[in-house]
């Protein structure tokens, strides 16, 4: 079973390789990408084993930290970035006389087929290297590091394959956003907690309270599932070659019981459905009566006021789109506080001026990069109605009153967000004079980005959880045209609006209104180009839109 499930999964990576020339072009540059950030990773373990000759106890707390950041991470990241990799879904499986005990090892082992897994593996085998003048300390770290890879991957399954049948249901879906925000901001403000205490003990310069920090943090996380494999190496670089088995010991009884609990877990997931459809919110005959309202106000704006109104509830309800907002308002809180810490730990011999302004620059960064993310926010929203979009093309919707109700449906409770966002933010950090050169430079983020999220739905679909699933998972295939879609407006719409930004740093007085004046001026021209574009970029396509969006359906439900 575990070589069939491989097997089965390289040819389904392969396969999808194998669908484009420009995908498979995407995934060597990421392949190269990845083996350059591998090989400084080994080359910075190698040199570490230089400085190890009297810091063994500081190098254990170190690998034994990072190591359960990893572990961490492996679990927490793919819930965030809608789920882990569900090329092999347990749910595809339900059909055979298959078991959860059969289906778990294969399963957590095609974990390592692709980039993710493959440059996490090397990594992890690579925790002996700054211990390679001892041979048995390497081998205790080859030995540490495989086992450290398999909890990453017992840790990624238990959680996204748990969470994705939890989250069945409406009222689950429901707090999806709320999960998300909060995972998104602990792991954040963790990391960047981190950081701001390293830099604090740099600068107070007491090597000895960050010793006995680390020391005591590694102590902890030795005993948990996160740090036990990384405490075997460590214990063995130091000569404690009886706690390292003590370890060891630890370690493969965690790794049996995330196993045996994965088990359990897929064992229910192959008998209970994993995509719930709601017969009770819209029936058939809704639909029919729909189609026929629509028909019927062909040639007026009531096709744009009810793709508004559909917007607005998909807003409220569909966690697929709710699940966005967090990440929204995350990014001014989140450079906020990195802002915040620029000056609070501040090299006292800097200057306090030039600290202030670093402060103030990544704090503005923050507020655009809302902006522009609460424009790609509608970048894939033709691709999340699914095949329901038919409805669109049988009744002659134009594709700019599409265009139009999707954006003034995003408008109504975005712009106000930034609004109020920004005012506050230039109240409390810059002075109230400021404030119509941010909003300048707000409007125009945001505007370009919806503007060209506009154009690029139309124009790139690619999968996105479908209608009444979990939005944990996370669709593969079409990779390449999904980054496409998503840098492609961020960097596009940011380079656009650059001029303005440039200028609401200096303007002042009478230059600050004119700021606001161009901002909304020119964003708003490129939104209606965006409409206008996208709209004759749906008309034109129509049918192949259709055709992807059953394609993306009918592979996931196959």
């Amino acid at each position: 079973m575990v070589a069939t499930l491989l097997g089965l999964k390289l040819h389904l990576v392969v396969a999808d390789l194998k669908r484009s020339t420009a995908r498979l072009v995407i995934w060597i540059l990421f392949a190269l990408y990845a083996l350059s950030m591998i090989a400084m990773i080994l080359v910075g373990l190698i040199v570490a084993s230089m400085a190890i000759t009297g810091n063994e106890e500081m190098a254990s707390a170190i690998t034994i930290i990072a190591g359960s950041i990893l572990v961490m991470g492996w679990t927490l990241l793919p819930l965030i970035f809608f789920g882990a990799d569900q090329t092999l879904d347990p749910a595809r499986f339900a059909h055979f006389p298959v078991t959860g005990t059969k289906l778990a090892p294969g399963l957590l082992l095609a974990g390592a087929i692709g980039l993710p897994g493959l440059a996490t593996a090397v990594i992890c085998l690579g925790t002996g290297l700054p211990w390679w003048k001892t041979p048995a300390v390497l081998v205790m770290g080859v030995i540490s590091g495989l086992l450290g890879f398999l909890l990453t991957q017992i840790g990624c399954r238990v959680a996204s394959t748990a969470l994705s049948g939890t989250l069945s249901s409406r009222k689950a879906k429901d707090l999806t956003g709320l999960i998300g925000l909060v995972v998104v901001l602990v792991m954040s403000m963790g990391v960047y907690g981190v950081s701001m205490g390293i830099n604090f003990f740099a600068l107070n310069g007491n090597p000895a309270e960050a010793m006995m920090v680390a020391r005591s943090t590694a102590t902890v996380l030795a005993w948990t599932p996160l740090g036990a494999p990384w405490a075997i190496v460590g214990a063995a670089g130091q000569g404690y070659w009886l706690m390292a088995l003590v370890y060891l010991g630890l370690t493969l009884v965690y790794i049996v019981a995330g196993v045996w609990l994965y088990a359990k877990i897929l064992d229910k997931a192959l008998i209970t459905p994993t995509i719930a459809v709601s017969t009770a919110d819209v029936g058939k005959g809704d639909i029919i009566n729909s189609v026929t309202r629509v028909t019927k106000a062909q040639g007026s704006w009531i096709p744009v006021a009810a793709i508004l109104a559909r917007s607005l509830r998909y807003w409220r309800r569909d966690p697929r789109y709710m699940g966005q907002i967090p990440a929204i308002l995350m990014m001014p809180i989140m450079f906020g506080i990195i802002g915040w810490g620029t000056t609070s730990f501040a090299d006292p011999s800097t200057d306090a001026s030039i600290a202030a302004v670093l402060s103030k620059g990544m704090i503005a960064f923050g507020l655009g990069f809302m902006a522009l993310m609460a424009g790609y926010s509608l970048s894939a929203d033709v691709a999340s109605d699914s095949t329901a979009w038919w409805t669109h093309l049988a009744t002659g919707v134009k594709g700019w009153q599409d265009r139009l109700g999707r954006v003034l449906g995003q408008l109504i409770w975005a712009a106000p967000v930034i609004i109020l966002v920004g005012i506050i933010a230039s109240l409390f950090l810059f002075d109230a004079s400021r404030i119509p050169s941010v909003m300048g430079a707000l409007m125009a983020l945001y505007l370009c980005g919806l503007g060209l999220s506009s154009l690029f739905s139309a124009l790139i679909i690619y999968p996105v959880a479908l209608p009444g699933e979990s939005p944990l998972k996370m669709k593969t295939g079409m990779m390449g045209l999904q980054m496409l879609s998503q840098f492609g407006s961020l960097i596009i719409a940011g380079l656009l609006a650059l001029p303005l930004c440039i200028w609401a740093i200096f303007a002042t007085g009478v230059q600050a209104w004119l700021v606001l004046i161009l901002g909304l001026v020119w964003g708003a021209i490129l939104l209606i180009l965006g409409v206008i574009l996208g709209g004759k970029i749906m008309d034109s396509r129509g049918p192949q839109i259709l055709a992807s969006l059953t394609k993306n359906d009918s592979r996931e439900r196959a």
